[in-house]
C-alpha cells in the first residue's frame, strides 16, 4: 500500500510533530501525532463518492495490529472448521471461547 502525505504540521522550532497522510486507493487517512497517537479514518470508496464509514483512535498501533491479527486467525480457524461440517474441537479456534451457548 502507498501512503501519500498531504501535509506536515510544525512546531515553533520547525520540526515536524504531525502527518495527515491517506493511502493511494483513497480508503483510509490517518493523522498522526510525533507520540504515536493517531486517529484513522475509513471511508467507503464508490466511483460516485469517498463517504467517511468509522473513525477510531490508538496510541498503540502495534498492539491493535496484533489485537486485529488475532481476531483474524480466530474467524478463519472457527469458519474453516464448519467448511469440514462440524464446529471446532478442544479450542483449535485460536482461543475462542463459545459464549452464545451459555
Amino acid at each position: 500500500m502507498v501512503w501519500v502525505i498531504k501535509t506536515k504540521h510544525k512546531n515553533d522550532q520547525g520540526e515536524t510533530v504531525g502527518l495527515e497522510l491517506e493511502s493511494e486507493d483513497g480508503w483510509l487517512d490517518a493523522n498522526v501525532r510525533w507520540d504515536g497517537c493517531m486517529e484513522i479514518h475509513l471511508y467507503l470508496v464508490t466511483e460516485e463518492r469517498r463517504e467517511l464509514s468509522d473513525t477510531f483512535h490508538t496510541c498503540d498501533l502495534q498492539g491493535l495490529i496484533e489485537r486485529l491479527q488475532s481476531l483474524d486467525a480466530v474467524c478463519r480457524s472457527f469458519f474453516e472448521s464448519q467448511e469440514g461440517g462440524g464446529e471446532d474441537e478442544g479450542r483449535g479456534d485460536g482461543g475462542a471461547a463459545d459464549l452464545m451457548d451459555q
